[in-house]
């Protein structure tokens, strides 16, 4: 199957591929864990070396906490010079079309019935518990949709607007689906605990840097969580289909912030109940079977809707 010519990288044609991407993709991943090391490490000292006791709300932060975000930081000062070197330059090659608002609102309120499926399926099954506070919810209203909104635009220009295009320039589309949902799923385990135990902070040096970022690189693996990773791994399958189905950003950050609005407004109307199990999952939602067989089921319909479609195609089991 061809490949749309519109979603490739460096003006390529569906026949050619190149792996450009794939060596930048793999140069930000261990240059933003080597950066963050040195970083964090530079940032922790120094916030022990001016509040030396701790009574301050940065110096009460565990080490991990200081890596993880020099980590991000770091791929995002690199985020425009890999989009430059990709030649995505505007808001039309990252993948922004019109319509908008009528894009945005239809995968909008999918995300919303998508998570609505699950929670009712488990309040139904006992599963969850739910507690209708109209006051409660209004006051969460604008954390939801600021959340909603930032969480779905940048996830969805680094992933579906960079990221998969990378894998989608140098794979077939299905592979690139498959690959680029699995790079997705393990961006999303978090630096490991780690303890200093009897280390002072002001001790803590390059050995420790370097063994947080190693336990960060093998997180995957060290931390694995089936549930968990197939659920996130399922997630971006599903994003992606929707990009290529629509042809549009808009709509995976639509659905995507439709997902995200729902759980933060609704999530603590929301209670686990001692009936909850490894399949319903808890209100996390992603730590549950019962997430998967939903998107598994939407998996298959934006499968069928992309063949009908007649372009790029995805996965049709999964």
């Amino acid at each position: 199957m061809k490949r749309d010519p519109k979603h490739l990288l460096y003006g390529l044609s569906p026949e050619q591929s190149s792996l450009k991407g794939i060596w930048l993709l793999c140069l930000l991943y261990f240059g933003s864990l080597v950066s963050g090391a040195i970083l964090s490490l530079i940032a922790f000292k120094l916030t022990h070396h001016f509040d030396p006791d701790a009574s301050g709300y940065l110096a009460n932060k565990p080490y991990p906490k200081f890596f993880d975000r020099a980590r991000w930081l770091s791929v995002l000062l690199l985020l425009p010079y890999l989009f430059v070197q990709c030649r995505i330059t505007s808001w039309k090659a990252i993948g922004f079309s019109r319509p908008m608002l009528a894009t945005f609102a239809r995968w909008f309120l999918s995300g919303i019935a998508m998570i609505f499926i699950i929670y009712g399926f488990n309040t139904a099954t006992g599963a969850f518990s739910f507690t209708w506070e109209p006051s409660q919810l209004a006051s969460k209203i604008d954390d939801a949709i600021l959340a909603s909104l930032l969480i779905g635009i940048l996830e969805e220009i680094v992933f579906r607007g960079l990221v998969f295009r990378m894998f989608y320039t140098a794979l077939q589309p299905i592979a690139a689906i498959l690959l680029s949902s699995f790079f997705f799923a393990v961006l999303h385990f978090k630096t490991p605990e780690f303890s200093l135990g009897e280390i002072a902070p002001s001790e803590v040096g390059i050995a420790e840097a370097a063994q947080i970022a190693a336990g960060t690189a093998v997180a995957v693996f060290t931390e694995f969580d089936l549930k968990y990773i197939l659920a996130i791994f399922l997630v971006g399958v599903v994003l992606h289909q929707v990009f290529l189905l629509a042809n549009n950003l808009w709509a995976s950050i639509a659905i995507h912030a439709g997902w995200v609005f729902t759980i933060k407004l609704f999530g603590n109307a929301f209670a686990t109940t001692e009936q909850a199990s490894s399949f319903s999952g808890t209100t996390r939602v992603a730590d549950g079977y019962w997430v998967s067989i939903v998107l598994v089921c939407f998996i298959a319909l934006f499968a069928y809707l992309l063949h009908k479609k007649g372009g790029t195609a995805a996965p049709k089991t999964l």
